[in-house]
């Protein structure tokens, strides 16, 4: 699986870990990739998470070492965490799907309205630091249009600069919200990933409970509520029940 140099990797330039800079360490876990020593590149990522770095890049790659451990549940965790900051890559997305085929349990969405799928395919068109650099190259060139028409005294282009400022305004608010939606996909809590390898859903939260169904690990679920060390899911096809929380991991 290949793996992602850092593009644009979040606060990697900056801080040291065990010596060396957070980059160092992230071209360190690649380097003992390329070499398959999946269990040591792992560790090197792993280390720089737990300093408080993190980038798209950084989880698919994590995801990568995990995947080519045969930890198919880790994998999907970690492609899952780097789709939230880079949902248009098409190597993540392949490697999610490839790793998804390999867990045991086989979940059918329920059906939705087909506007929300172009709604998807526009906000995530972009990873999270493109759109947040285009929003500010239109900020720019609002700037610039305006500085237009207030420094020319033709007719013609000073019309030409309010039109561009009022049409650059629009799309800057449309990428605002774009934007806001993206962070707060991101940033969102209720997305788990079942990591137990044998995780029985229970009619509610006790152990003494009736089992409604069984999972196994990798599946996605979206968490409802908590009580106590339970916690109640949904599954993409509609059914609820609940599970220790143990057995879970937040994306």
């Amino acid at each position: 699986m290949k793996i992602l140099r850092p593009l644009l990797l979040c606060a990697l330039l900056a801080g040291r870990v065990a010596g060396q800079t957070p980059e160092q360490m992230f071209q360190k876990g690649n380097g003992l990739y390329q070499e398959a020593k999946y269990p040591e590149a792992r560790d090197a990522y792993e280390t720089v998470l737990h300093n408080g770095y993190a980038s798209g890049e950084l989880y698919y790659n994590l995801g990568n070492a995990y995947y080519k451990m045969g930890n198919v549940a880790l994998a999907i965790l970690n492609y899952e965490r780097a789709a939230r900051l880079m949902p248009g890559d098409e190597d993540l997305q392949h490697n999610l799907q490839l790793a998804n085929l390999m867990i045991v349990d086989r979940i059918e969405p329920v059906p939705r309205l087909f506007l929300w799928d172009y709604w998807d395919a526009v906000k995530n068109a972009l990873s999270l630091n493109a759109l947040a650099w285009t929003t500010y190259a239109v900020f720019l060139l609002i700037i610039a249009f305006l500085v237009l028409v207030a420094l020319t005294r033709s007719y013609a282009l000073r019309k030409v600069g309010f039109l561009g400022a009022v049409t650059s305004g629009v799309v800057l608010l449309a990428l605002i919200g774009t934007l806001a939606v993206r962070m707060s996909d991101a940033r969102r809590t209720d997305e788990a990933i079942i990591t137990a390898s044998f995780a029985p859903v229970k009619n509610s939260p006790d152990t003494k409970s009736s089992d409604a169904f069984v999972l196994h690990a990798g599946v996605k679920v979206w968490m409802t509520d908590r009580v106590t060390e339970w916690i109640k899911i949904r599954l993409a096809d509609g059914k609820v029940g609940w599970v220790e929380q143990n057995q879970v991991e937040v994306i």
